[in-house]
C-alpha cells in the first residue's frame, strides 16, 4: 500500500530530478514535471534508487511513459507522446544530454522503433550528483557534449541520401523510411513519365528537410495550403502538359486510397493544372499488400522496373481527369 512518506519521497525524487536538469542548463520545459519523470526513465531509476546507480536502458517514448507510471505516480494518457518526443526528447539529443537510436541512424522519426539513452558524458555527471565532483563532472559534461553533438551530426550528414534535381541542383534527404524510394522517384519515374517537369514539393521521412516551391504554387497554380499539412510525398508540375503529378512513397504508410484521392482533388484543385496520382512501390510485392486499396483513377509504379506503369482504369495512360 502506497503510503505518505511514499508519495513525499516520490515528490521529493522529481523535484530533484528537476533541479538536476536545471542545473545542467535547461529551460523550463526541459525541466518540468515530464522532464523530470523522462530523466528517472532513461536513467533506469526506481524509487529507492540513488544518482550513482544510473544506468542507460534504451527506451521508446510508450515505455518512458510507462515506467513514469509504474514508478513515480505520473501516468500519462498516449496522446501525451508527441509532447514527450517534441518538448523533450529532441532537445536532449539536440544538445547531446541524450541520443536517439544511437546504432541506427536509419530510423524514421515516426516510427515506433525508435529508442533514447543518456549520452554517456551525461549519465557520468548525473552519477555525481549530490556529491562534490559534480561541478567538474558538470563542465566536462558541457565540453564534450558539443563534440558528441558535431560528430553525430557529421555521421548523420555522411548518411544522407543525394537526389539529383531535374535543374541539376542536389537536394539532401535524411536516411530513413521510404526517403530511398524518394530518390528513385525523382531520378527514375521523372525523366521517364514526366520529362522537363519541375519538383515542386518533396518531404523528408524526418520531417527536417523539405523543398517547397511556395511562389509557383501560389502565383503560377493559384494554390495556398500548409506545406506541414498532409501532403503528397512528391509533387511534380509539368508545364507544357499542364499537369500536376501527386506522388506517394508507399512503404510504412498507405497510398491513395479512396479518402486520400478525394481529399488532394479538393486541396490541389486548379484551372492551371490537371490532376495525375502515382502510387510509388519498391517492388510488386510491397505493391501487393496495398492493391486493395488504392483508388481509381491513380496509377502504380514499381521502382525496380520503372519502364512500367499499372492504370487503374479510365481512359487515360497517365493524365489528369476532368471533373
Amino acid at each position: 500500500m502506497t503510503t505518505s512518506n511514499d508519495i513525499d519521497q516520490t515528490v521529493a525524487t522529481i523535484d530533484t530530478a528537476r533541479a538536476l536538469l536545471k542545473s545542467f542548463g535547461f529551460d523550463a520545459q526541459r525541466h518540468n514535471v515530464r522532464s523530470a519523470v523522462t530523466l528517472l526513465a532513461l536513467a533506469g531509476l526506481k524509487p529507492g534508487d540513488h544518482w550513482a546507480d544510473s544506468a542507460t536502458p534504451r527506451l521508446g517514448v510508450q515505455k518512458i511513459m510507462d515506467w513514469s507510471g509504474a514508478y513515480w505516480a505520473k501516468p500519462y494518457a498516449t496522446g501525451s507522446r508527441e509532447d514527450f518526443r517534441k518538448k523533450t526528447l529532441r532537445q536532449w539529443v539536440d544538445n547531446g544530454f541524450a541520443i536517439l537510436n544511437p546504432d541506427n541512424l536509419n530510423i524514421a522519426t515516426n516510427s515506433q522503433l525508435n529508442e533514447y539513452c543518456l549520452s554517456e558524458e551525461a549519465v557520468q555527471a548525473i552519477r555525481s550528483y549530490g556529491t562534490d565532483s559534480f561541478e567538474n563532472a558538470l563542465v566536462d559534461f558541457l565540453n564534450k557534449a558539443s563534440e558528441v553533438v558535431r560528430a553525430r551530426a557529421a555521421a548523420l550528414h555522411a548518411a544522407m541520401i543525394s537526389v539529383d534535381l531535374p535543374d541539376g541542383d542536389e537536394f539532401l534527404l535524411s536516411p530513413a523510411g521510404q526517403n530511398p524510394l524518394l530518390k528513385k522517384m525523382v531520378e527514375e519515374f521523372l525523366p521517364r513519365f514526366a520529362p522537363g517537369a519541375k519538383v515542386l514539393y518533396l518531404g523528408d521521412t524526418r520531417g527536417k528537410h523539405t523543398l517547397f516551391e511556395k511562389e509557383i504554387f501560389e502565383q503560377a497554380l493559384g494554390l495556398t495550403f500548409d506545406p506541414h499539412g498532409r501532403m503528397p510525398d512528391l509533387v511534380l508540375h509539368d508545364e507544357v502538359r499542364k499537369w500536376l503529378v501527386l506522388m506517394e512513397a508507399v512503404k510504412s504508410k498507405g497510398p491513395f486510397d479512396d479518402e486520400r484521392h478525394r481529399t488532394l482533388r479538393e486541396l490541389f484543385a486548379t484551372p492551371a493544372a490537371g490532376l495525375v496520382f502515382v502510387n510509388c512501390f519498391e517492388n510488386r510485392e510491397a505493391m501487393r499488400q496495398w492493391l486493395p486499396e488504392l483508388a481509381w483513377e491513380t496509377e502504380a509504379w514499381v521502382a525496380d522496373e520503372p519502364d512500367h506503369l499499372i492504370h487503374f482504369n479510365g481512359s487515360r495512360l497517365p493524365g489528369p481527369y476532368e471533373r
